[in-house]
């Protein structure tokens, strides 16, 4: 009976509190936004039990780990990017469905080959990428290039993340990313590129639905590679 009792109480507690968190608590502006809303506080304990699942499907501690990670980055950069309801609502969603496929590995998406090397062999390729699955994993040193270059502002998130391999052994790597500039109180959508090795660095404004694969490769290839 008091088991029966409490699954009616419920249905009484205020949706604000639907969330994975103590609402009562919140402070930080994304959290008070996550419980304005009833979707999206439903959507935020939706996450947290995508993520316990995903957590338990993979196969190895590197690979808990490395979840990990990815998870505490999506809050830090992508969730908390958002400024409004609508754009809660469509990261959760995407988030949700990353981690419903409860993947044993958490690896990055398999290499293709853009640019064939000449060499004739079957296999030769003189440029390879490599969609990252966490599209945040390089915004540190995003930023330690951008405080390089003197270049004011620092990326707070990414939408999109590519490796470009170069060279005969592949041992060399420059990134590209979609990503959000935080300059002052402005914000600005770009496209930015480095290579740590090289030291090879771009930014340049961009409107992120008119950056396709393609153009975001050719970007990183024609700017930052050797």
């Amino acid at each position: 009976m008091k088991f029966l009792f409490m699954l009616g109480l419920v249905g009484l507690v205020p949706s604000a509190f639907a969330a994975s968190f103590d609402c009562s608590k919140a402070t930080a502006p994304t959290e008070k936004l996550i419980c304005s809303d009833t979707e999206t506080s439903a959507l935020d304990s939706k996450l947290q039990q995508a993520y316990k699942t995903a957590q338990a499907a993979v196969s190895e501690a590197v690979d808990k780990k490395a979840l990990a990670k990815e998870q505490r980055n999506w809050i830090q950069y992508t969730r908390a990017i958002c400024q409004d309801v609508a754009c809660l609502r469509q990261v959760y969603a995407a988030r949700v469905a990353v981690l419903a496929r409860n993947e044993k590995d958490i690896i990055n998406g398999k290499s293709y080959c853009v640019m064939p090397s000449g060499g004739g062999g079957e296999h030769e390729c003189g440029v390879y990428v490599v969609p990252y699955r966490d599209p945040n994993d390089r915004i540190d040193s995003f930023n330690e290039s951008l405080a390089h270059q003197k270049h004011s502002g620092k990326i707070i998130g990414c939408s999109k993340l590519i490796d470009l391999p170069i060279g005969r052994t592949h041992a060399n790597h420059s990134f590209g990313g979609v990503c959000t500039l935080q300059d002052g109180a402005q914000r600005k959508d770009v496209e930015i590129c480095n290579d740590d090795m090289l030291g090879g660095f771009k930014l340049q404004m961009a409107n992120p639905q008119d950056v396709s694969d393609k153009s975001l490769i050719d970007f990183v290839y024609d700017n930052c590679t050797d």
